[in-house]
């Protein structure tokens, strides 16, 4: 059980429902990781801005591999 729960809508700030919406319209849902940091509307945008800009100057193929990598180091199931 995560220690932080995701945030529901209900509960969001004005500033997180905003990115909540900006997300939901991007990938047609909210994952939780997003959620989560919700609770910190500032670290959510930093989050999506660093997504946006990792987004760049690397093959789709080779920042998966990337993300997976990261993952295994990590010791990260998901």
């Amino acid at each position: 059980m995560p220690h932080v729960l995701p945030l529901k809508d209900t509960l969001a700030s004005d500033k997180a429902k905003t990115l909540f919406q900006g997300i939901q319209a991007k990938f047609g849902g909210v994952p939780n990781i997003f959620r989560t940091l919700g609770h910190a509307p500032s670290v959510l945008q930093a989050t999506l801005d660093l997504n946006s800009a990792i987004q760049h100057g690397l093959e789709p193929k080779l920042r998966e591999l990337a993300y997976l990598k990261t993952s295994q180091l990590n010791g990260c199931n998901y």
